[in-house]
């Protein structure tokens, strides 16, 4: 679902990357998923009822193979998403715990 990568964005050396680069840029990041058995991965059982909220700003995210089986292996999935706007673009050196009194 990724068409491409931006480089040096707002600057003059800013450049998109093309179809190969692209391509080895993703199994780059699939490998980050998938080294050390898995190790960076969270995998939720789910219940009736259970809730999750995730910053897909931050998170990393691939849905795993069986989520793509048919309704009748699986069971409906429901997902209700929610976009919100942030004060600040996200950070390495911004410490949220101050804007919070933490």
């Amino acid at each position: 679902m990724t068409d491409s990568f931006i480089w040096d964005y707002k600057t003059p050396q800013q450049r998109i990357t093309k179809e190969e680069e692209t391509y080895s840029l993703l199994q780059e990041i699939h490998h980050e998923f998938i080294k050390n058995n898995k190790v960076r991965q969270f995998s939720h059982q789910w219940d009736v009822g259970d809730f999750i909220i995730s910053d897909n700003l931050s998170v990393g995210h691939e849905a795993a193979p069986e989520t793509q089986l048919p309704r009748s292996q699986v069971g409906l999935r429901v997902l209700h998403r929610v976009t919100t706007k942030g004060h600040y673009p996200p950070a390495k050196e911004y410490d949220y715990r101050k804007e919070l009194g933490n």
